[in-house]
């Protein structure tokens, strides 16, 4: 069981560097593709997009990742089918909702300038309900143990194939791209990767076709859904949004082209992340399993082990940030340098947070959900407000302190809580622990 986590773990660092060499690319690609206005308008709205398809998610894709290991266990497809036919039911309910309220944003600030204030960037609407759907064949990729299913066509595909598009976009009519442009081709690469992946799908469940006829065979009342989602969802959308919300903070409050500096050091500081974001991935659906048997001890080695490691490597990537931060932002473009002090800010505060692990993962996996959710909402609107101000009074700056600051507050309080009421210890605590134990005992 162990060695297949390994294994999938490995896969998945694998494909999170991938995307995130990607992610790299895209953001270097489009910088010199495009004005530095349309460019920070570009990766706020794709930012708004990911922030309402989360909300139109409704938590659908947490509780497949609760719900679905049992089943896959035994294979049991038909189970399967009945749980993801009433959570894509909600999703797209719920994606058609969120785009509904967000046209509403782009009707109110018509012709007042800002990112919303133009007609043709209402096509980042287009992006709302492909990606609550990919995100739902992701999650049920993980549930499944396809770690491809999972990483590939989000993380790494789909920029990847936008930047090609772009680029010969770019390069047959050479002038630079605006912002619609590149948000409808992002809409299209997401349909065109949807459709790949029900092959792929149905290959893994045997033939039996789970998301086509989701939507068909749902009969549960939407109200019952909502009301045993609302911590999922709550949780999901606190984190995607406290996530993303400070790119468009920025730009609203600042302008765009602080945005576009400000987008950049903050992608090249979440990098520092997947070293944990890929143990999730497999370990997710097998924490829940573990938690069911009340194999407490196991999660706790697991995830302590884990942390350390990604402590560790996450230490490395802040040094290699201090000392050539500089040329990395330089990619993006000679004016990028600006952002540097705006770089180290966030890394360091990543590499503090990842002491403490990821107890959303754990929280939602072991039936605290409820916790995850207060958690997630209390610090992200003190975070949020708290942003607010500062960016209005220090610009970029401000909002780095107190984006580094809430990032180690959020895990440390959920590492806390999950201690206190299993016992499952998810920090490196235990891990450092163990290996000094083991260093005095070899020592004498």
């Amino acid at each position: 069981m162990f060695g297949s986590l390994f294994g999938k773990s490995v896969l998945a660092f694998v494909y999170r560097c991938s995307g995130a060499v990607v992610t790299f690319a895209f953001g270097i690609c489009f910088a010199r593709m495009m004005s530095i206005e349309e460019y920070g308008a570009l990766v706020s709205l794709m930012t708004f997009g990911l922030i309402a398809s989360t909300i139109g998610l409704a938590g659908q894709q947490l509780r497949v990742l609760r719900e679905v290991p049992v089943f896959a266990a035994r294979k049991d497809y038909a189970a399967i089918g009945s749980i993801v036919a009433e959570r894509v039911h909600v999703v797209c309910l719920g994606s058609i909702s969120a785009t509904m309220i967000a046209l509403l944003i782009f009707v109110a600030a018509d012709g007042r300038g800002g990112i919303f204030g133009r007609w043709e960037h209402s096509a980042s609407l287009l992006l709302i309900l492909p990606l609550a759907l990919i995100e739902m064949q992701s999650s049920l990729g993980r549930t499944l143990g396809s770690v491809n299913m999972a990483l590939l066509p989000k993380d790494v595909l789909w920029r990847l194939i936008i930047i090609l598009l772009g680029g010969a976009l770019f390069a047959v009519y050479g002038h630079p791209l605006q912002a619609a442009d590149v948000l409808v081709i992002a809409t299209g690469v997401l349909v065109l990767l949807i459709a790949m992946q029900q092959v792929h799908l149905q290959h893994l469940t045997e033939g039996h076709r789970l998301l086509t006829t989701a939507v068909m065979r749902s009969r549960e009342r939407i109200s019952d859904v909502l009301s045993t989602s609302a911590p999922f969802w709550v949780t999901s959308v606190a984190t995607v949004s406290f996530g993303a919300i400070d790119i468009v903070i920025v730009s609203v409050i600042v302008g765009p082209e602080s945005g576009g500096y400000y987008y950049a050091a903050n992608r090249l500081a979440l990098l520092l992340d997947f070293f944990l974001a890929t143990f999730c991935v497999p370990a997710a659906p097998l924490i829940a399993r573990l938690f069911d048997e009340g194999r407490r001890t196991e999660i706790t080695r697991v995830m302590s082990g884990a942390t350390l490691a990604a402590f560790a490597a996450v230490l490395g990537g802040v040094v290699a940030f201090a000392l050539v931060g500089k040329i990395a932002l330089m990619a993006f473009g000679p004016h990028f340098v600006r952002a540097h002090g705006v770089l180290m800010v966030l890394s360091i505060g990543m590499w503090v947070s990842t002491y403490f692990g990821v107890g959303s993962i754990a929280l939602n996996m072991t039936g605290h959900e409820r916790a995850a959710m207060n958690i997630m909402v209390i610090t992200s609107v003190l975070g949020i407000v708290a942003m607010v101000g500062a960016t209005w009074l220090f610009g970029i700056w401000g909002t780095a302190v107190i984006i580094a600051i809430v990032w180690v507050a959020n895990r440390a309080w959920m590492a806390a809580h999950i201690y206190a009421a299993e016992g499952i210890d998810i920090t490196a605590t235990t891990m450092l622990l163990t290996i000094a134990r083991r260093a005095i005992r070899m020592a004498a």
